[in-house]
């Protein structure tokens, strides 16, 4: 599931209305304080740090909760406790953290998303070496297609959504519109990948109109975490998106609720689950993936 954010995009007024109605919603993940509401829960950034730091493996990297039998950690776990921390992740990284991802940077058998994925945990680690990385970053916007399809949507946001954390101007895609049948369940995944993520494509304002069908049945996925688990959480971060879904304020707040059942696992707590089962474990992509709600999320400044 994709993590992907706006990268400190600017974003419209039907974007800033819509983080409005979202902040019961983002304030239950412990992510964000939510704009300047003097009431509101501040982070709680020490209990995400003490989780992540549980989860540092023997290599330096942090291990995916998921599979926390496993002795070493993998890049992709690291780049998503990257992202959840942003700055703040350099109080996690240890001296042997940098020395493995830059040892994954060097290798030449290392795919280039997961190498783009290395130099963003590189970067927010506090290590200055990520710079000496520069043709990593070129070769990742020289891959960028010009044209998105449903062919090539999910490695298309894969790439974009890391290379915009180290070149926010990255050329975007254009999105060319297909049918998302919602009864299909790769369609309509693949149209809430869309709706997620319309800040990457160049098009953005014609993606939050597109798949009607698939709008409409958002009041429902967000209505309840049971059934195709990520179609729900792919819901909860399209709905901002979506301006042809009808959901109102009511419907974030319900959502907020729900997802108050999610949160921890036994030696997790400021994670989530994807299952209402507590004894479950925690995810990392999925408590990383809510980060992916417009204007939720404002890096840097609340660390």
């Amino acid at each position: 599931m994709s993590t992907a954010l706006g990268g400190g995009r600017r974003r419209n007024s039907h974007h800033t209305r819509n983080a409005k109605r979202l902040c019961a919603l983002i304030v239950v993940l412990g992510l964000t304080a939510c704009g300047a509401d003097p009431a509101a829960p501040t982070n709680d950034v020490s209990a995400v740090k003490e989780d992540l730091t549980k989860l540092q493996g023997t290599n330096g990297l942090i291990r995916m909760p998921e599979s926390s039998s496993l002795a070493k950690g993998s890049v992709h776990g690291t780049y998503l406790a990257a992202r959840l921390l942003d700055t703040s992740f350099s109080a996690v990284a240890s001296e042997r953290t940098r020395d493995e991802l830059e040892r994954v940077l060097k290798a030449s058998e290392t795919d280039l998303v997961s190498q783009l994925k290395a130099l963003v945990a590189l970067k927010r680690s506090g290590s200055s070496s990520w710079g000496s990385y520069g043709p990593v970053l070129e070769r990742g916007k020289a891959a960028l297609p010009a044209v998105v399809t449903l062919a090539n949507l999910s490695g298309y946001i894969d790439l974009v959504d890391v290379l915009v954390q180290l070149e926010p101007s990255a050329r975007l895609a254009r999105l060319e519109a297909f049918d998302a049948d919602p009864g299909v369940e790769d369609l309509l995944s693949g149209a809430l990948m869309a709706l997620s993520n319309s800040m990457y494509f160049s098009n953005s304002e014609e993606v939050r109109s597109m798949f009607p069908a698939a709008q409409s049945a958002l009041p429902q996925l967000i209505d309840s975490p049971k059934g195709n688990g990520l179609n729900y959480f792919r819901a909860l971060t399209a709905m901002t998106n979506a301006s042809r879904s009808g959901l109102g304020s009511n419907d974030f707040d319900k959502a907020a609720e729900k997802l108050r059942t999610l949160k921890g696992c036994k030696e997790f707590p400021s994670l989530y689950r994807m299952e209402a089962d507590k004894s479950s474990p925690c995810s990392l992509s999925i408590s990383a993936a809510m980060i992916a709600v417009p204007g939720a999320y404002d890096f840097g400044e609340n660390k």
